[in-house]
């Protein structure tokens, strides 16, 4: 199996999230996301990633993540590592559907049958719009979606 194409998805409402689809020419398609910065990371991807990972074997995912991290991601907390991140998703993804085996079996399989639900963001707004600063009100940013019960929006800013 080979990598043939990969592509990045933007939707006008979530203008600050990526998806990445890698395609293989077995059909099968891999689905990866990630956040901020997405016109950074789109160029990442379609840039510098693309061209190392197509004609390439999707099920090499410890490979390219030793490829790609060392050169493109170097300690950093930026469109790389983003970028890198939706790639390891994507390709664990294709891993999954090749072998019919969920991914959590592929990562070491079940050890609880029930996990409490934790949500760091406290909803999809923090991604759904994108925030313009204020402009001389020292007031932080214009245009936030209303905040619900808890909204930790301004713990990312």
């Amino acid at each position: 199996m080979k990598i043939t194409a990969i592509e990045t998805i933007r939707l006008a409402d979530f203008p600050n999230i990526v998806w990445l689809q890698i395609h293989t020419d077995e059909g099968l398609v891999g689905l990866g996301e990630t956040f901020f910065g997405a016109e950074a990371v789109s160029a990442y991807l379609h840039e510098t990633v693309s061209p190392y990972l197509l004609g390439k074997d999707p099920l090499c995912i410890d490979k390219h993540a030793r490829t790609l991290y060392p050169r493109h991601g170097f300690n950093s907390n930026g469109a790389e590592l983003r970028g890198n991140s939706a790639v390891d998703i994507a390709l664990w993804d294709i891993f999954g559907q090749a072998s019919g085996q969920p991914i959590y079996q592929l990562l070491g399989g079940l050890t609880r049958d029930s996990i409490r639900l934790y949500n760091t963001c406290a909803g999809y707004h923090f991604i759904q719009k994108k925030l313009e600063p204020s402009k001389g009100t020292g007031q932080g940013f214009t245009n936030q979606p209303p905040s619900g019960p808890y909204d930790d929006l301004r713990a990312f800013l």
